[in-house]
């Protein structure tokens, strides 16, 4: 039996030529004029203009943070030098300090000799043997017994034991041996081993802690970590210099430090800024106008931090069982415009800020709402004609009274509706593509491959209705019950379509009325699935494929409850 009929076939296409081509060039002028004018209108511009709010209040937030960071660290460092520089000061016949620095040189003087006798570098072993040899000389040199001295320390020295002050000294040879020695920074040549191994600790823990930082990168630990190095420096020089001013008798006290400590932290920042800024190729007027920028930003975060620490009221606020008020004060003072703001608020820009405009109009709208609504017309008469407007006008007598069968017929005219729609589609594409094209390419917000998706999508959607129309036109012999359940629920599913947009995610949420997407799930375009192709995710392949299966099922039944039902003929 032959299931398409080319007279048949020939005969559809001459009743509906008309139609397709209206609904095609219809559809046609309107996809290219969407593409071509959005291509250059900019509508992303405002959207990239608040992004950029965001992320200048992010990079201000930053900034407020690592300013009062380096701000704690200056105390922190200064108070830690104090209590080492109280401890190098015990005098055993001789401060600690200064014994400190004989033994490295004791140490050097003994790998020396131990070359010169040996004609070679010792091994681990040995190089162990010549640093206890060296401690041990270091305990001795006190002149007192070691029992005295361990009786003694932890009450002079903070709390140091001897064996830990032995520990120390140790650390303090290895620094010696394998970095001061050779020395690649030329401020470590400025300050006795003793200060340039405080500040090798400091640069270590600096490391430790931002190496720890999820997402960091080691050369922005060792950077950060090179700036507390260098920091520790400057604040050992600064503190050297105001005992000697003192006369060799110094009492630390942070208050004094204050305004230097902001003073400090504010030229490092606009310093740093500054070199960065040139080493980017900017203009020296330009790079100090950036800088004076990031130092006004920093000043503040600090002014208001040193402000919230101290203010009684503030501490009332903090619930101390969650967090300390310096770190309370630190998060209020490093507060952006996006955090001061109400969470709903900030909520709704930021999804402004990220919103695809040409994604939401050209794919949620155009090729999902306006872009089908044509060839859903188109659909919805072509189907009814096909079958149920010829049984209802009497024509399908005619047909049926040939050799032609039923089979034939509404294979036939299934194969003319489905082809209409393809190369309506086909059509599309290509416009599509040539808007696309003619606006930048890839280099427009929605490339190549995603516009070929859309299309492929909203075929496939087409090809679910057209399935489902035909098998109304199929199963009713009156056409205005076929146009009715057919074209009636098609209609429905697009107007859910355009109320469900409204509660989609697409939606920012100041926009959104979240109860509307209910009327997504009442339609099976809710299966052409735009925002995943834009976000190159694979969740549109399962549904295009229901989309395929729901064509292709209603079109069997279609098929055989044509070739089974009574016919008024």
């Amino acid at each position: 039996m032959q299931l398409i009929s080319k007279a048949l076939f020939k005969q559809s296409l001459k009743a509906n030529w008309m139609r397709w081509v209206t609904v095609t060039v219809a559809t046609c002028v309107m996809l290219a004029i969407v593409i071509v004018v959005l291509g250059n209108l900019g509508i992303n511009d405002i959207r990239d203009s608040l992004k950029n709010v965001f992320t200048e209040a992010n990079q201000d937030s930053e900034l407020k943070e690592e300013s009062i960071d380096a701000y704690d660290s200056y105390f922190t460092i200064m108070g830690n030098y104090d209590g080492l520089y109280g401890m190098l000061s015990i005098n055993f016949s001789g401060t600690v300090g200064s014994k400190i620095e004989d033994s490295c040189s004791q140490f050097d003087t003994s790998m020396q000799d131990f070359v010169t006798q040996n004609g070679r570098q010792p091994n681990e072993t040995e190089r162990q043997t010549i640093i206890d040899d060296t401690i041990q000389a270091f305990i001795d040199s006190f002149g007192v017994p070691e029992s005295l001295i361990e009786q003694f320390l932890p009450g002079m020295a903070n709390g140091m034991t001897l064996d830990e002050l032995k520990a120390m000294l140790a650390d303090i040879i290895n620094y010696y041996d394998t970095v001061y020695a050779e020395p690649t920074d030329e401020d470590k040549t400025e300050y006795p081993v003793i200060d340039n191994y405080f500040a090798q600790q400091i640069y270590n823990e600096a490391y430790a802690r931002e190496i720890a930082e999820e997402g960091a990168t080691e050369e922005y630990a060792t950077s950060r970590a090179e700036a507390a190095r260098v920091m520790a420096i400057d604040i050992v020089g600064q503190y050297q210099g105001d005992v000697a001013n003192a006369g060799g008798t110094y009492d630390y006290d942070a208050n004094n430090y204050l305004t230097i400590a902001t003073d400090y932290v504010n030229d490092t920042m606009y310093q740093n800024v500054y070199d960065i800024m040139i080493g980017e190729g900017q203009t020296d007027n330009d790079a100090r106008i950036n800088a004076v920028a990031v130092k006004v930003i920093s000043n503040t975060a600090i002014t208001t931090y040193q402000m919230l620490i101290t203010d009684e009221d503030f501490a009332l606020t903090v619930d101390t069982s969650e967090t300390t008020v310096p770190e309370a004060a630190k998060t209020e003072a490093c507060k952006s415009i996006t955090d001061q703001i109400p969470d709903q608020v900030a909520t709704a820009l930021t999804e402004l800020g990220d919103m695809d405009m040409y994604g939401l109009i050209i794919g949620s709208i155009f090729y999902r709402i306006a872009g089908l609504l044509l060839p859903m017309v188109f659909v919805i008469m072509t189907a009814n004609s096909l079958l149920a407007g010829q049984v209802d006008s009497g024509s399908m007598a005619y047909v049926l009274s040939t050799p032609t069968k039923r089979r034939t017929v509404s294979v036939t005219q299934m194969t003319y509706l489905v082809v209409a729609l393809f190369a309506m589609y086909a059509l599309l594409t290509i416009v599509s593509v040539i808007s696309v094209f003619v606006v930048g390419g890839n280099s427009f917000a929605i490339n190549y491959g995603e516009i070929l998706l859309f299309n492929l999508g909203a075929f496939l959607t087409m090809f679910a209705f057209a399935g489902f129309c035909f098998m109304c036109s199929a199963i009713f012999n009156r056409s205005k019950h076929s146009m009715s359940v057919g074209g009636g629920l098609t209609i429905f599913m697009l107007v859910c379509t355009i109320l469900g947009l409204f509660g989609s995610s697409v939606v920012p949420s100041a926009m959104r009325i979240s109860a509307m997407d209910f009327f997504n799930y009442l339609s099976i375009i809710s299966f052409f699935d735009t925002v995943s192709i834009l976000n190159g995710t694979l969740d549109y392949l399962w549904k295009f494929a229901i989309l395929l299966g729901i064509g292709i099922v209603t079109i069997i039944i279609g098929v055989f409850r044509f070739d089974k039902k009574d016919l008024p003929l």
